[in-house]
């Protein structure tokens, strides 16, 4: 098992290594292995555990009422899923979690997590802050939604990645990667963002954008 990479998770970082074991007995908890493509959980689900991905990498997704699937963010190893919802009033996951590749999932029980977080202070900080992270994470990614067409979703990308006086920008993302974070197709994509290049905003080499004129580039987003 890769209980190793529990105390990597920002949940449980700062756990002191003599008190670990007594902190990971004090869960009542299984861990679970899961092969891609398999579900972790559906959107609409009742969140009654706490998941922590050991292992592995997962897609959490979204479906619209038009019945589009939308990538929200892909989830990395070693990280919580949806630990927000799992104390909400309505705990039903916003999201479908799907695998990527092979994972290996911690569950926990939702009365032993509570048990924890009134025994552990630095598991209780941790819970609020990866909680108010990702309140700031969704945020960012609602306003990012709002642009209802590809054009304004891309240039909000790319303005996200330029910080401010870099005018040059390494996507994070391939096009195929990108498609799917927009909910697009990727011709698609690739056709707006060689339109942007044609209208002189910016250049394009690959992964590479250079910014040519940042204001011209934002007005174009409305």
């Amino acid at each position: 098992m890769a209980l190793v990479r529990f105390f990597d998770c920002p949940l449980c970082v700062g756990i002191p290594e003599n008190e670990r074991e007594r902190f990971l007995e004090g869960f009542d908890y299984t861990v679970k292995n899961y092969g891609r493509d398999e579900v972790v959980f559906r959107q609409g689900e009742a969140c009654r555990f706490l998941y922590i991905l050991l292992e592995g990498e997962v897609k959490a997704e979204m479906t619209d009422d038009s019945g589009a699937m939308l990538r929200i963010e892909t989830i990395r190893a070693p990280r919580a899923l949806a630990p927000a919802f799992l104390f909400a009033g309505d705990n039903h996951f916003p999201v479908t979690a799907t695998v990527a590749e092979a994972t290996e999932v911690f569950i926990a029980t939702k009365e032993s997590v509570f048990r924890q977080l009134a025994r552990y202070e630095v598991f209780m900080r941790n819970f609020l802050s990866v909680n108010s992270n990702r309140t700031t994470f969704l945020t960012g990614r609602l306003q990012f939604l709002s642009f209802k067409t590809i054009r304004g979703k891309l240039i909000h990308y790319i303005l996200e990645l330029a910080s401010a006086g870099n005018e040059n920008v390494v996507l994070d993302k391939s096009q195929q990667e990108l498609a799917e974070y927009f909910g697009v197709t990727r011709p698609a994509l690739a056709k707006v963002l060689y339109e942007l290049a044609d209208e002189g905003l910016i250049v394009v080499n690959r992964r590479e954008i250079a910014i040519l004129d940042r204001q011209a580039l934002r007005r174009a987003m409305m």
